[in-house]
């Protein structure tokens, strides 16, 4: 099979997961630029690239290639990540005897030239480099430990499953059967779906040390820290042998203290003082003088990708079995972790905490005039708010832990404010029944998501001029903490004398100021609000004030002369269809809204603002257009040249009217026709005004709270709104579901689904609407829409439960709600799960009546149905979640999963048999309970260079320029990792297009290396059974085949798909994109009978789903074929074949190059076929049983390509020599004979 003509056009679309979908609002710049000339040389200075000779004190001297712009502080970095030298951290760096400042860049330091030489000088030790020395010793050695069980669950380290995945052969061992064919879970319809296979295999662990502790004799009295003592530790080694050691400004030595007294002289058994705790250990401790190397091996084989921390917090929602026999003792992370006001930068700045706020507003307002400055304040402000949200998480932990006091502890605890490490904290509930009108609790904890969407939005603005705060949310425990930075003299000024523009009694008195109307100006453009006047009344006196947001806003200038803008939870339109007595458009009130919801602040997301007005100015473009054609028709039909005249000079005006009205501007025109033309359009479009296009949202036109100016036309402002909400509902949602029908969106969990209806500008509570027009369809998004629907409702539920629920309950609660839910408890639980009513006797403690005790399997599914019916307007009719789950195909498991992540709940990793548990036992205990962690959303900075220049990657992509293609997007990871370091969310993407485009370009090699690197860091930091991890493990076993590893590009593919039956199930089009790989692999080397069933698996996937049929399916028919005539099933091969064939005509006509090829192995099969039985029937001692199997399978390259057509690359097809000779090993005779004596007595029709 030749690639033909149709191949672009027929190659399915690559598997579109929420990641990677480019929100337009991050993107200034549509991608659309001259491909050649990409805009990263502006003014920007040329580096260097230099090398230089580093002398350490220990090792022998290496060369370096570093780029002039660097930083010195990397020198610092190389050394401490280098075996020789990584375990000394007190030096400095000397360049011809003269010390080199860490935080300059190379080419700034003098004599810095090509060839030089710098040389590490130790330098004495103060307690603060003690201390990171330390750290520093303790991180080396956990290189050899397994994952830290006393860590908490959300940390900046992750692991990554890949790790344990060996792609390359041992050319020593010819592969066993075990390394190709798959293990039993992963076959298809393979109910085992334990956790235990989700978690990452622990190795051996190397204990190098016991201890390493801060000595009970420090500080060190005056008369030893004037001889140089900075700090006593105790050092217990694998030989429980305990080391007393005194850390002098020279080093470390062996002290004579013992038993208890106080001795800090030096040892006389030992009497060198040694640069590093590693020096000393080695001398004293034979188990860690074995043990080291082996660590320091096993940390050498760790790229950065795999080891390095990653910038926000992660966390993960299974656990390995906690065993409390593997607990180890560390002191140094006892200090860390049990001192609630420890910051986490006592040892870089000692005595200091940071102003999150001057650090956050000083970055933000750094110069980003050129590509370069942009880099560097991009880099420094994404490092910034990195540090503020992992420093806001923990204090979170914290101040749930009790561990921090309230600055108002005597009120209520709902009510209560915190301020810890120079951050603001407050929890999600109506205080002061400020959103008494608009929900209460509900609104207050809307008003937090929606405010954090404003703050998103000015952010991305193009030229920001007024600063916003510091934010995050985190959901824990059932409680929602709000994070902030603090304006300079906020907290010493009455909120009155703070606020210079906008409301603080929700509209009725307003204040505004003409300085912040110029700052104003430019946002309320880009972000589509419409300028209103309204009317303030003050002491009996009405005064009007112009605003150019909503009156929620408010404007405070800080005491650092900063003009700040907050509370922007209403910077988007009201959605009207949630809001009960506003007017909707006929279409919404035929599916049912207005209707009623919990909170009166639900809003339009920016994405669906976006989309609206340009589907308008396209409409009004389009109308205008035809309005004036429709003129110069009627003139030439009248033959009146006066008016063919203007007809024609008014359509030689239009491009520059269209271009005014796209940017915007003012329309200069005075021919009547284009006047009238644009006047009809308006009216068409339902424009704000009659005689020129305006499209913007004024989002208090439907609030009661505000007087508007009696000359606004408040009717059409509200018509826009009503407009657009009808858009959501008659384009955006009819759309979306057009999309999983025809599988070109393929959500593969509620995240990537979020993720994709965000991107849409569909906002979550839309949900049920999607579930409505999905529930009698056979689509794959079906489950998981419906399933969605019921974890989100059971979040709801348990989460007012959980606030309720005391600390020490938590597992308890936690474990009996998930019983109930996924078991049958048809009494409540007056009594934690593990405790016994003698035990309550003794302790004297009466029965709890906590709300979780009270809860049955039948009274949680009713809450959960009344939720979802009030919430997302969907009507759940099973009596029982097991009657649901069956009627709908969703997976027990899958749920469970979800209901676990939404609700930040970490459990054991072990096989919970919820499709089959039995329902008079439990399927969860207390000990399945792990943890719990906090759910984090935050304005995440981004590059807009490098998201420029990948979109301009993919615009060169679309017209075929490869090679142009890869260097853009090769700038863009450039830009990344020049901003966010080596590893970012967003770099997978990127990663995966180079190495689609490597692949394509013939460079097979760096294609593997980039798709590893991308999976590893999906898994790391998007969550090891993420959708996007998903779909890296089949690009990565893509390219593995392509570059000849056939063991290792199975073994991807086996996790991938126990990961997708994990997450989703079966019916899903990516897991028929996995069983087809499998199967096209497995055929290539040869394991018919295994292919089969995956081949038929993917088959009956797509048929299951509704899948449009396309060119993937008819390969995938052709492959059945062949397998079966491979197999000697020849009757099944023609069925198959013949549906190939079908295809094949249905798709290209009965004169396409295909269509003929089916045809002609039609034929072929059908002569082998007789001229297989006949031989059958009429054996003779002369016939080889391997003779009769003269169908020849395709070329692998043939096979290759089928493999490039399923996952949708269109390469240069290269290194498949070798691939070739695999076609040449014949079957094994004992599978042929088998296959003969199957079929001796079957008659051919």
């Amino acid at each position: 099979m030749a690639l033909g003509s149709e191949l672009k056009a027929d190659v399915d679309a690559v598997v579109t997961n929420g990641k990677d979908l480019v929100n337009e609002e991050d993107n200034n710049d549509s991608g659309h630029s001259s491909i050649n000339t990409p805009d990263t040389t502006e003014d920007k200075q040329i580096d260097k690239l230099v090398r230089v000779t580093i002398q350490p004190t220990c090792g022998e001297a290496f060369d370096l290639h570093l780029s002039d712009s660097e930083l010195v502080q990397e020198l610092y970095q190389t050394l401490l990540d280098r075996e020789a030298t990584c375990h000394r951290t007190c030096f400095s760096l000397h360049l011809n005897g003269t010390p080199v400042d860490n935080y300059s860049e190379v080419r700034a330091v003098p004599g810095f030239v090509d060839g030089c030489t710098l040389n590490v000088v130790d330098e004495p030790y103060t307690i603060r480099d003690a201390r990171l020395h330390l750290r520093q010793v303790r991180e080396l050695l956990q290189f050899g430990l397994n994952f830290d069980q006393h860590e908490p669950p959300c940390t900046n380290e992750s692991q990554s499953f890949l790790t344990t995945i060996n792609l390359q052969p041992d050319e020593k061992k010819e592969p066993k059967p075990s390394d190709i064919l798959p293990p039993d879970h992963i076959l298809p319809g393979c109910k085992d779906r334990s956790l235990a296979h989700l978690v990452v295999p622990q190795p051996k662990e190397l204990i190098a040390l016991k201890d390493i502790a801060f000595s009970p004799f420090n500080p060190p009295p005056g008369p030893r820290k004037l001889k140089g003592d900075v700090l006593y530790i105790d050092l217990t080694t694998v030989e429980n042998r305990v080391y007393h050691v005194t850390c002098c400004t020279r080093g470390f030595y062996v002290n004579n203290s013992h038993d208890g007294k106080f001795d800090p002289t030096q040892s006389s058994s030992n009497k060198v003082i040694y640069q590093s705790v590693i020096e000393l250990l080695q001398t004293v401790s034979a188990g860690l003088k074995k043990v080291y190397p082996q660590i320091m091996k096993r940390r050498q084989e760790k790229s950065l990708v795999e080891r390095l921390p990653s910038s926000y917090p992660v966390s993960t929602w299974v656990s390995n079995p906690v065993k409390h026999d593997s607990y180890t003792s560390d002191s140094l992370r006892a200090i860390e972790l049990t001192e609630p006001f420890r910051v986490g930068f006592e040892d870089h700045m000692p005595g200091l905490l940071r102003d999150w706020n001057e650090e956050l507003q000083t970055t933000f307002e750094m110069s980003r005039k050129s590509v370069a400055e942009r880099a560097v304040r991009d880099r420094s402000y994404f490092k910034i708010h990195a540090d503020y949200v992992n420093a806001a998480a923990k204090g979170v932990q914290s101040i749930l832990d009790g561990n921090i006091l309230a600055i108002n502890p005597g009120e209520d605890k709902k009510t209560h404010m915190y301020i810890w490490n120079n951050i603001f904290f407050s929890l999600g509930f109506d205080v002061r029944d400020h959103y008494k009108e608009l929900g209460g609790d509900a609104a207050a904890f809307a008003a937090t998501s929606t405010d954090l969407q404003g703050v998103r939005a000015f952010a991305t603005l193009e030229d920001p001029k007024l600063n916003t705060l510091g934010m995050a949310i985190f959901d824990y425990r059932g409680y929602r903490v709000t994070a902030q930075s603090i304006i300079p003299g906020i907290l010493e000024r009455e909120q009155e004398q703070s606020v210079v523009y906008g409301s603080i009694d929700f509209g009725k008195t307003v204040v505004s100021d003409e300085k912040y109307h110029s700052l104003l100006e430019d946002a309320a453009q880009q972000l589509k609000m419409l300028p209103h006047t309204v009317i303030s009344e003050k002491n009996g006196v009405e005064e009007q004030f112009k605003l150019y947001t909503s009156y929620e806003a408010k404007g405070i200038v800080g005491n650092d002369g900063r003009k700040y803008v907050l509370d922007l939870l209403r910077s988007m339109p009201p959605d009207v269809h949630y809001l009960e007595d506003a007017q909707v458009s006929d279409a919404a009130k035929e599916l049912g809204y207005p209707r009623q919801f919990p909170h009166k602040l639900s809003a339009l997301r920016r994405e669906l603002v976006d989309l609206f007005c340009e589907s308008r100015l396209v409409a009004f473009i389009q109308l205008t257009a035809k309005k004036i054609r429709d003129v110069i028709a009627d003139a030439k039909e009248k033959n009146d040249e006066e008016l063919i005249k203007q007809a024609a000079e008014a359509e030689s005006e239009l491009s520059v009217v269209f271009l005014a009205i796209s940017e915007e501007k003012e329309v200069e025109t005075k021919n009547p026709i284009v006047q009238n033309a644009i006047k009809e359009a308006c009216v068409a479009v339902h424009s704000i005004f009659d005689d020129h296009y305006v499209m913007k949202f004024n989002p208090d036109c439907f609030s009661s709270n505000v007087k508007h100016a009696p000359f606004e036309n408040l009717e059409r402002q509200r018509r826009v709104v009503v407009d657009a909400a009808e858009y959501l509902l008659t384009n955006q949602i009819p759309e979306l579901i057009q999309s999983f029908k025809d599988c070109t969106l393929q959500p593969i969990d509620g995240d990537s689904l979020a993720d994709i209806m965000h991107a849409k500008g569909i906002n979550i509570r839309y949900l049920g609407e999607l579930g409505r027009r999905l529930q009698d369809s056979n689509s794959f998004a079906r489950p998981l829409v419906l399933s969605d629907i019921v974890a989100r409702s059971a979040k709801h539920v348990i989460r007012k439960i959980n606030v309720q629920t005391p600390v020490d309950q938590l597992s308890a609660s936690t474990s009996h709600i998930l019983n109930c839910l996924f078991s049958v408890v048809s009494e409540p639980s007056p009594v934690p799960a593990n405790s016994t009513k003698k035990a309550h006797k003794k302790s004297g403690k009466k029965k709890t009546n906590a709300a979780w005790s009270t809860l049955t399997t039948a009274s949680l599914w009713k809450s959960i149905c009344e939720e979802s019916a009030y919430y997302y307007g969907f009507s759940i009719d099973a009596e029982s979640l097991d009657k649901f789950t069956e009627s709908h195909e969703i997976q027990k498991t899958a749920l469970f999963r979800r209901v676990c992540k939404i609700m930040g709940v970490q459990i054991v990793a072990r096989d919970y048999q919820l499709d089959t548990v039995s329902k008079k036992s439990p399927a969860f205990s207390e000990d399945d309970i792990v943890d719990f962690y906090p759910i984090i959303k935050h304005h995440q900075p981004f590059t807009a260079d490098a998201k420029k220049m990948f979109l301009r990657g993919q615009h060169a992509m679309s017209v075929g320029a490869t090679r142009e293609a890869y260097e853009c997007i090769g700038e863009s990871i450039n830009l990344m990792t020049a901003v966010y370091g080596v590893m970012h969310p967003d770099m997978p993407q990127c990663l995966r297009a180079l190495s689609r485009l490597a692949h394509v370009l013939g460079e097979t090699a760096d294609a593997l290396n980039h798709q590893h690197k991308a999976t590893i860091m999906s898994e790391r930091l998007i969550g090891l059974d993420s959708g996007n991890t998903i779909i890296e493990y089949i690009n990565l076993a893509h390219f593995a085949f392509g570059a000849l590893l056939i063991p290792g590009s199975l073994r991807p593919l086996y996790r991938a798909r126990y990961l997708m039956n994990l997450i989703f199930g079966e019916k899903h089009p990516v897991m028929a994109q996995i069983d087809a790989n499998i199967g096209t692999i497995l055929f290539t080397i040869q394991e018919f009978d295994t292919a089969l069933k995956y081949l038929q698996s993917s088959d009956s996937i797509s048929k299951s789903i509704g899948e449009p049929r396309k060119l993937k399916t008819g390969l995938i028919a052709n492959l059945i074929a062949r397998t079966h005539a491979a197999r000697g099933d020849f009757r099944a091969a023609l069925i198959a074949e013949k549906e190939t064939f079908s295809i094949y005509s249905e798709l290209y006509g009965p004169n396409h190059q295909r269509v003929k090829e089916s045809g002609e192995y039609l034929r072929t099969l059908t002569q082998q076929a007789v001229s297989f039985q006949k031989k059958m029937l009429n054996p003779d001692s002369n016939t080889n049983i391997n003779e009769l199997f003269q169908v020849q399978p395709p070329p692998v390259s043939a096979l290759f390509e089928i493999l490039n057509i399923i996952n949708g690359i269109i390469p240069g097809l290269a290194n498949l020599a070798a691939l070739e000779k695999l076609q040449n090993e014949t079957a094994e005779e004992s599978k042929a004979t088998e296959v003969a004596a199957q079929l001796d007595n079957e008659t051919l029709d």
